[in-house]
Parts: C-alpha cells; sequence; structure tokens
C-alpha cells in the first residue's frame, strides 16, 4: 500500500481476457494527472453522481480513459458510461507491462452508491482487495471503522463527501484517510471535479454535510427566493432567475478570491450609509436571516449524526460490535 509523504444492488464482478498497457508517444498523448500514473481506478456505482465524476475526471484530462473501469449493478448503465468515456467495462484480468510482463496496479475504488448498499458492494469483492488498493467512499454516514468490517483488513480506507455541483465541476468535496492512503491520489480525482478540503477529524463530516453537501439546497433557495423578490417587484422570471443565480455566483467568487478579507468587511464595501443595501440587510436581520442559516446547518449535522448512528445502531444489531 503506498503511504502519504507528508439503492443499488451487489456488483457482480467482471473481467477481461488480457490487456497490455501501451504508452503511447508523449506528442500523442494528453498530460494526465502525474498523481494518477499508477492507478487502475474502478468506479463501483455509475448513477448521478458517480457518472459527474467520471466525467469530471476525463473531460479535465486527469485520468487515461483506459485506467477507468466503470461497474453498476446495471449493467447498462455502466456499459453507457463507460462507452461515454472510451472506458472500460470491466476489470482486466491480466495487465502487461511496457516489458510484457505481467502486473496489477494499485486500485482505487471509488464506492458511488448508497448508504445501504455499500456492505453489499465491499462484501461481493473483498476477496479481491489488496494492500496496494485503496477503497474511497462517497456514501453518507458510513464510517471507516464500518468499510473497514465489510471489504476485510487489507486495502486502505478513504471517506469523500462532495456535492452536487461537481456536476459542472464546481464542487466542493471534503476527504479523509485512514492515515496508510495516497491522499495526492484522492485529491486528484475530487479536483477534477471542484475544490478539495481535507478534514482530520471524522466525526467533522457532520458539518461538512451540513455546509457543503446540504449547502446547495439552501443556496437554491435563497436564489428562487431573491427571483420571486424580482418577479414580485415587476421584472420577468427569466431576468430575475438569471440576476438572482449570477450575483451567488460572483459573491462566491469574490469570498473565495479575496479570503484574506472578512465577509463582514466585504458586506461592509457594499452597504454604503442610508442607502438601498443597509436597508436590505435590517430587513434580512428582523426576519432572522442568519440565525436561521445557522440553525439549519446545526439541523443538518445533528440529523448526519442520526443517521449515522442509525446505520450503526443497525450492524451491531446484525452482526454485533467490531471487536
Amino acid at each position: 500500500m503506498m503511504h502519504e509523504s507528508d439503492d443499488t444492488p451487489e456488483i457482480t464482478p467482471s473481467a477481461d481476457t488480457e490487456t497490455r498497457v501501451v504508452p503511447a508517444l508523449a506528442d500523442e498523448t494528453p498530460s494526465f494527472d502525474a498523481r494518477l500514473d499508477d492507478y487502475l481506478v474502478i468506479l463501483l456505482g455509475c448513477g448521478k453522481m458517480g457518472r459527474a465524476l467520471a466525467e469530471g475526471w476525463i473531460d479535465s484530462g486527469a485520468l487515461d480513459p483506459r485506467r477507468l473501469v466503470c461497474l453498476d449493478a446495471h449493467e447498462k448503465t455502466a456499459q453507457d458510461l463507460a462507452d461515454d468515456l472510451d472506458a472500460r467495462e470491466a476489470i482486466p484480468e491480466i495487465e502487461l507491462d511496457e516489458n510484457d510482463q505481467p502486473t496489477r496496479r494499485p486500485r482505487l475504488y471509488v464506492v458511488a452508491v448508497k448508504p445501504g448498499d455499500v456492505r453489499a458492494v465491499l462484501e461481493s469483492r473483498h476477496e479481491e482487495f489488496t494492500d496496494e488498493d485503496t477503497i474511497i467512499s462517497i456514501a453518507a454516514g458510513v464510517k471507516i471503522a464500518s468499510m473497514r468490517r465489510y471489504a476485510g483488513p487489507l486495502a486502505g480506507m478513504a471517506r469523500a463527501m462532495p456535492n452536487t455541483p461537481a456536476l459542472v465541476g464546481a464542487g466542493v468535496t471534503g476527504v479523509m484517510g485512514d492515515g496508510t492512503v495516497d491522499m495526492a491520489a484522492v485529491g486528484a480525482l475530487f479536483e477534477a471535479v471542484g475544490k478539495v478540503v481535507r478534514i482530520k477529524d471524522e466525526d467533522h463530516f457532520h458539518a461538512l454535510t451540513a455546509i457543503s453537501g446540504s449547502g446547495p439546497a439552501y443556496i437554491f433557495t435563497a436564489v428562487e427566493a431573491l427571483a420571486d423578490g424580482g418577479v414580485f417587484m415587476g421584472l420577468d422570471r427569466k431576468t430575475a432567475i438569471e440576476l438572482a443565480s449570477g450575483v451567488m455566483e460572483g459573491a462566491a467568487r469574490l469570498a473565495q478570491e479575496r479570503s484574506y478579507v472578512h465577509t463582514a468587511e466585504l458586506k461592509d464595501q457594499v452597504a454604503s450609509p442610508g442607502g438601498t443595501t443597509i436597508a436590505a440587510l435590517v430587513a434580512l436581520e428582523e426576519h432572522g436571516f442568519r440565525h436561521a442559516l445557522i440553525r439549519a446547518v446545526e439541523a443538518a449535522a445533528r440529523r448526519s449524526a442520526e443517521l449515522s448512528e442509525e446505520v450503526s445502531e443497525r450492524r451491531i444489531e446484525e452482526e454485533g460490535p467490531i471487536g
């Protein structure tokens, strides 16, 4: 295993007969992300998020399509994705290196199924995992300890929580490893669909879920409300949506690119004394805008913790505690 330097049913394994790994000429080959050069990436689950990740890996040029295997309980779903991306539909049974010698690349398994299906997917494949492999789950609430129980002791474990803007390459993904995995490679996978934030404490995944995982829904609601306000004041719906979504995008970009400036100062730069913005901010305060967002994050984080505990309790009832 490489070390760091600094509601889908069971997926059935399948294999090609023989695949030769042939490096192409430098002037014919895109510059793939060097952090992924040594790996075969196996996507387990090709639903909306799985597809978004796979398309991001290929479209961004991060991953050679020949190093991506698409698997799903519904074979046509996986086949369609593999065809779209010129990726593989099965794990190669034999790979040959440039000297025609049999080789087995370390594998990054990305588990992109619903939380309730993680156990079945990992247990169905546990015999193929080696100590050179890494399993990365994007399922909410499934802890690394549970993944280890399902997959066995060999593979390294990592968790990631992407969000739906990954569909357009603008995601924010929190990642965390168990201390034995190549986090540079894990990071490369999710940087292909947006920004990556390292999480140090697994319990912080609840707050991560509440802000970035659930957060797009808060923003969509705000965009809708702003647009409703515009329509109320006489704008047509299309124009109101364009204005509301555009100002959200611009403000977010400004906050990111000027992260050295406190958001309160950015707000004050818009709010002139006695002007329209300060009048609007007073109205927001009167209606508990800030308080509502804080409580929304709190509620989502608490629910994430409850769901994780429910998953854990079901596992203990079925299997007993981890020894």
